[in-house]
């Protein structure tokens, strides 16, 4: 949704950028190709043919290297992530988790499967109704091309579910994500050479802002950082507020103790 910057009214909220831009050395894979060589990969090409390219990330910044940066969106339209060879292409399920501990404990966030049903049974695959309420989202088709490139925004399901003040600062302060690959797609068969089994990520996008209680309208900028992120995650605090996340009141300003701003409210610090 789009933030309401007006702090004067009562709660408002940076606008949101990428969260990964900026941070690809606190990206991490547990598995990638061409990491002590390079490999060889085929995929489809054309009608019944296939074509084979090398690996080879032993260097990251060469062409041939699919290392987990190159998901981010700033890599240009032909670089991804690519996974050392394993069972198929793309997953037919996986899972995206979250944390708040810095990655001590992992919840799920969002289920994703080709058939939800029989993944992940049990799971909620109607619109979400609270942000507590993980769902599964089903996956695009991959037709006859389990290669081909798919966009999908799944958390866009959550945009009008309701929920507390409370609960939305609890969920919203997440110290990480990460994709668990819970299951392996099929590919066809062609004549000749066995077509590769592998997993890729071509790009992904994690939008958000600073995490601010509603006390400011913008993040402001990492001055002594050479590569800044896109997304600080120092508030420009108002309402008499202070902290990195606005979070408490600032010196003299105690009379009434802290509260996050709402809607029509913004709790400034007397």
């Amino acid at each position: 949704t789009k933030a309401q910057t007006d702090c004067s009214r009562g709660a408002c909220y940076p606008p949101s950028n990428d969260l990964l831009v900026g941070r690809a050395q606190q990206l991490q894979s547990s598995s990638t190709c061409g990491l002590i060589g390079s490999e060889v990969y085929c995929t489809p090409y054309q009608q019944r043919r296939m074509k084979c390219c090398p690996c080879d990330s032993r260097n990251p910044n060469g062409q041939l290297a699919h290392t987990v940066k190159e998901v981010l969106s700033t890599s240009g339209p032909d670089r991804w992530w690519q996974s050392r060879k394993l069972q198929g292409p793309r997953p037919s399920d996986f899972v995206i988790e979250r944390t708040q501990d810095n990655g001590t404990t992992w919840q799920p966030a969002l289920y994703l499967a080709t058939d939800c049903q029989k993944a992940f049974p049990g799971i909620l695959k109607t619109t979400p109704l609270r942000l507590d309420e993980p769902y599964c989202y089903t996956l695009p088709p991959t037709n006859s091309n389990p290669y081909q490139d798919h966009t999908f925004s799944p958390l866009r399901q959550y945009t009008y579910a309701s929920a507390p003040n409370s609960q939305k600062i609890e969920l919203s302060g997440l110290t990480g994500l990460r994709v668990r690959m819970t299951g392996l797609g099929d590919v066809p068969r062609l004549p000749g050479r066995s077509l590769s089994r592998f997993f890729a990520i071509k790009e992904m996008r994690v939008m958000g802002s600073c995490m601010c209680h509603g006390h400011a309208n913008q993040c402001l900028p990492e001055v002594h950082n050479n590569a800044p992120p896109n997304v600080s995650p120092q508030c420009d605090c108002q309402h008499k507020t202070s902290g990195v996340n606005c979070e408490r009141c600032a010196d003299l300003y105690n009379d009434l103790p802290w509260r996050p701003a709402e809607e029509g409210n913004t709790h400034t610090c007397q």
